[in-house]
C-alpha cells in the first residue's frame, strides 16, 4: 500500500467515525428531549386531576355525577357514577350505545378538552353505577375527531 492509499483509507475511516458518533449523540439528545416531554405532560396530567379532584365528586345532572380524575399511562381517565342504574336492573349496552355518539362529539368539540385531544395520549370515560361496580368504559383519542 502506497502512503497516499493509507491516508485515505484513514481519512475515510476517521470520517465514518465521525459520523456514527454524530449519528449517536443525535440520537441520544432525541431521546432525552422526548423523555422530557413525557415527563412535562405527566405532570401536566397530574396538575389538572388534582385540579379537578378538589372540587368532586360533584352531581351533574339528576343522573350524574363526576366521581374523580386519574392520570393512567400518559392519558387522562374520568369517573363518573350514574346515580340512577343498577347494573343488574338495566341493559349497559344500550345505555353505552347512547352515551358513545355524544361523548366522542363532545370529546372532539369541547374547547375544555382540547388539551387532552392535543397533548394527552387518550381519554377514558369510566362508567360506575350507584354502587360503584364498573358499567363500561369509553376510550377516545384524538385520530378518531379526524374520522
Amino acid at each position: 500500500m502506497t502512503n497516499r492509499f493509507k491516508r485515505q483509507l484513514l481519512l475515510g475511516g476517521g470520517v465514518l467515525l465521525l459520523g456514527c458518533v454524530m449519528i449517536l449523540l443525535y440520537r441520544q439528545l432525541a431521546t432525552s428531549s422526548t423523555i422530557k416531554n413525557r415527563n412535562d405532560l405527566y405532570q401536566q396530567l397530574l396538575e389538572r386531576s388534582g385540579k379537578l379532584n378538589r372540587d368532586l365528586p360533584k352531581l351533574l345532572d339528576r343522573q350524574t355525577r363526576f366521581e374523580r380524575a386519574e392520570v393512567v399511562n400518559y392519558g387522562m381517565r374520568f369517573i363518573y357514577s350514574l346515580v340512577d342504574v343498577d347494573k343488574y336492573q338495566h341493559n349497559i349496552e344500550d345505555i353505552r350505545q347512547q352515551l358513545q355518539p355524544a361523548m366522542l362529539r363532545q370529546y372532539c368539540a369541547s374547547e375544555s378538552l382540547k388539551f387532552y385531544r392535543e397533548q394527552a395520549d387518550f381519554l377514558v370515560i369510566r362508567y360506575l353505577d350507584r354502587d360503584e361496580t364498573l358499567l363500561f368504559e369509553l376510550r377516545f383519542t384524538a385520530d378518531q375527531c379526524t374520522s
